[in-house]
């Protein structure tokens, strides 16, 4: 009876020293896709964007307007819509909709336009 006692502690004790580690290390994830959305690498920029949508990165949505806005790019900016509505915030789905309506690109318009009426 001890003994199962004492392996249902350590299992337990295993699993939050674990837990622990991967809060941290989702932390340090975000904060690396943050680093390559700043990134001159179209390619790295526009899988780190990726990325903090899937991860639903609420700290990200400052930095990924100011790419929807400004990205060099078609693609950068496509990319920065589609984490913003998957992050799915009242601040983020109004950039995606202001872009629909006052992007340069008509295709970025066209696809963000889409992006806020799927929601």
């Amino acid at each position: 009876m001890k003994r199962n006692i004492v392996f249902v502690l350590s299992f337990l004790f295993t699993l939050t020293i674990f837990a622990d580690v991967n809060i941290n290390e989702s932390k340090s994830v975000e904060d690396n896709l943050l680093v390559g959305l700043k990134s001159d690498n179209l390619g790295l920029k526009t899988s780190s964007a990726y990325y903090l949508g899937e991860y639903g990165s609420s700290r990200s949505v400052n930095s990924l307007m100011s790419v929807l806005k400004n990205g060099e790019t078609e693609e950068e900016r496509i990319s920065a819509a589609v984490a913003l509505m998957k992050i799915n915030t009242e601040q983020a789905k109004f950039a995606v909709k202001q872009r629909a309506k006052f992007d340069d690109s008509e295709r970025v318009r066209r696809l963000c336009a889409m992006f806020s009426t799927q929601n």
